[in-house]
């Protein structure tokens, strides 16, 4: 039996997923410190975020026990994309809470209009995002611009990625890297996003 502490998180999670509980525990032990200071940093509340780290576990675990995460060596972007979304979850919820409270915390007096406003300003400021990304897209050398629309516009993977343009995954991969490398520095040159 391999030790649970050399094993890599995709071994770790397949295990799991067979129902070896101490497989969960050593992924909880690499990633819990590093998931509860994420989620800290963005709700500054530590009861908040307790909550919202046991939320994100509850999720890799169902999403692990259901069978719905394949091994492709991107456990960390699992637990990545749980946390992201299971932040956004904390925010949107208590955005539209604080909307609604007036000065006496009186929560009777909710207006649909209101939750529409914060709906279509939130709508705006990802239309405004997204056309901003494009834009920076567009100014991309052409291998790294067809991986970043294959990628977020056409929802493919890597692998058909790499199929499609004729490369290995790998470089597919390393185009997506200096994509998004390229991106932020003309985000930061430019000031947008």
């Amino acid at each position: 039996m391999e030790e649970k502490n050399v094993m890599t998180d995709e071994q770790l999670a397949i295990d799991y997923m067979a129902g070896d509980n101490k497989a969960f525990d050593e992924l909880l032990r690499r990633y819990k410190n590093k998931v509860f200071s994420s989620v800290y940093n963005m709700i500054n509340d530590r009861l908040a975020a307790e909550d919202v780290f046991q939320d994100i576990f509850i999720r890799i675990i169902v999403g692990l026990r259901e069978n719905r995460y394949t091994s492709k060596g991107y456990f960390n972007f699992l637990v990545a994309t749980i946390t992201r979304n299971a932040i956004i979850d904390y925010h949107r919820k208590n955005k539209i809470l604080l909307a609604d409270v007036n000065e006496d915390n009186d929560l009777c007096t909710l207006k649909g209009q209101d939750v529409i406003d914060i709906c279509k300003e939130e709508s705006i400021v990802n239309k405004q995002t997204l056309d901003n990304a494009v834009k920076l897209m567009n100014h991309l050398p052409e291998t790294q611009r067809e991986v970043v629309y294959m990628k977020f516009f056409e929802n493919k993977s890597f692998k058909e990625i790499a199929e499609q343009t004729n490369v290995s995954i790998n470089t597919s991969l390393g185009r997506m890297r200096y994509a998004l490398i390229n991106m932020r520095r003309m985000a930061r040159e430019h000031k947008v996003l």
